[in-house]
């Protein structure tokens, strides 16, 4: 171990003492008279050893502010001179505090020689106690965050067990926040269809500004480019409604965490976690989030899945309205809960004309896309509330909850009209189709069959087709339309 200087801090002795001590000096040591503590803390090296001497009269004058402190902060140590009786009293010593020892006028050699040894040895040892005690505080810290960290995988494997994607984003934002100090959270996932284009869906955090939230769109929209080098043909963006989670910045490489999600050796996806400040990230946080990904891409590919899954389920696979079946469970709902509430419930039942030939004219590839627009026509057209399905071939049902049969038929009407003045091409033709629309509507009741309202709006679509098509008949037997001859 190298060695320091050692420094004797003669204060304010007396002169022949002073003498003595400079005269008995050890190897390796220094002495300085000084008059004041002043003198030592302005002089004082902390690599040194230092040792203060001094008198019993002396201690007095020792006791002004800041002395004891600064004795205890640099680690000096204090010896005490005295004549030769050696007299002091026991209270004035425990006063002193902690000291090293006692030097007997007159000085030898020999007795700083001793003095010197100790404080060495002293030095060192408190040295090697401060090295293991910061060594000791390292490594709590380094097992505090490794523990931290090893909580943070738990929460991941233990929260993202959800089948829904907003769910598991919104647990993933909150575990990588408390981890690295980010403020927000997107992600952008994308397949490829039959063609081999690729659609991409991008799930965005709050973003107050317009422009910025089209900066962070295109930002987003560059990743998939960059692990398939394919532009996004189509993508669908999805707001996340989590409070904490927001944007307010520009896009800047070094505030974001990027988290690649493979399938395989195939990125489906890529979580970005972004910060509002330059993100300083240790290997061993690196590693955690790079482990945690494993489980992240495994849970939203079950989650994207199941929606999928569930999807097909719900909704017709040509024309993505709801499919028969989910009609056949929302129209029974509906019945009970109107009933409950003794609200009007009514029912749009429509029917393209004369489909069987369109198809045979211009072949069922044809038809499939008339209906596949007719599909995106309800959807434009209908309200939020509505509930679109098809119902089997070429006819569509609609559900408006709370509407009465007058609001229906205004709503049946727009749908007739925008369906007839909507241009259908396949290939190089160019065609229209009308439809025929049947209303019904009922308050239901207790004794109400199930079957009743869909049986109304079936009478009254007969009674549209039979009174020449492109037109909308109700159940109180009310019918317009433009009749086309046939």
């Amino acid at each position: 171990m190298q060695q320091n200087n050692v420094i004797f801090w003669l204060l304010g002795l007396p002169h022949n003492i002073a003498a003595d001590i400079e005269n008995n000096l050890p190897q390796g040591c220094k002495a300085h008279a000084v008059d004041a503590v002043s003198s030592i803390k302005e002089q004082n090296n902390p690599l040194d050893v230092s040792i203060v001497f001094f008198t019993p009269e002396a201690w007095a004058h020792l006791e002004e502010a800041g002395y004891k402190e600064f004795v205890e902060d640099n680690n000096i140590q204090q010896v005490l001179v005295l004549d030769e009786q050696g007299r002091i009293k026991e209270s004035e010593v425990s006063e002193m505090g902690s000291l090293l020892g006692f030097l007997y006028h007159p000085v030898t050699k020999k007795a700083l020689i001793n003095i010197k040894n100790k404080a060495v040895d002293i030095q060192e040892l408190y040295t090697d106690l401060h090295l293991m005690a910061r060594e000791i505080a390292l490594e709590r810290e380094l097992l505090a965050r490794k523990n931290s960290q090893l909580e943070f995988l738990n929460r991941i494997l233990t929260r993202t067990s959800s089948l829904n994607i907003e769910e598991i984003l919104a647990v993933t934002h909150k575990e990588i926040s408390g981890l690295a100090g980010t403020k927000g959270l997107g992600a952008v996932f994308w397949k490829y269809d039959n063609d081999g284009e690729v659609h991409a869906e991008i799930y965005m955090p709050r973003i107050r500004s317009s422009k910025l939230r089209i900066r962070w769109k295109e930002s987003f929209l560059a990743i998939p480019r960059r692990f398939t080098d394919n532009d996004v043909m189509t993508f669908k963006e999805i707001n996340l409604s989590e409070k904490s989670n927001r944007i307010s910045w520009q896009p800047n490489p070094s505030l974001q965490i990027t988290i690649p999600l493979y399938k395989g050796r195939e990125v489906f996806g890529v979580l970005m976690a972004v910060a509002d400040e330059t993100l300083k990230l240790g290997r061993d946080q690196l590693q955690i989030i790079n482990s945690a990904s494993h489980h992240l891409a495994l849970a939203v590919r079950n989650a994207l899945k199941f929606r999928d899954v569930k999807r097909e389920a719900e909704f017709d696979g040509l024309t993505s309205v709801y499919s028969r079946q989910q009609f056949d469970k929302r129209i029974r709902v509906e019945l009970k809960r109107h009933q409950r509430y003794a609200k009007s419930l009514s029912l749009i039942m429509l029917d393209l004309d004369f489909f069987k030939r369109l198809n045979d004219t211009y072949g069922h590839v044809a038809g499939d896309n008339v209906l596949k627009k007719v599909g995106s026509l309800l959807d434009e057209t209908l309200r939020e509330t509505d509930f679109p399905a098809r119902f089997g071939g070429e006819e569509f049902v609609v559900i408006l909850p709370e509407t009465n049969e007058e609001q229906a038929w205004l709503l049946a009407e727009r749908l007739r009209k925008r369906i007839s003045r909507t241009s259908f091409s396949h290939e190089d033709n160019t065609f229209n189709v009308t439809a025929s629309l049947g209303v019904a509507s009922i308050k239901p009741g207790p004794l109400t069959p199930g079957d009743m309202l869909v049986q109304q709006a079936d009478e009254a679509l007969y009674r549209a087709k039979s009174s020449g098509r492109n037109m909308v008949c109700t159940s109180a037997d009310l019918c317009v339309g433009e009749a086309i001859l046939n």
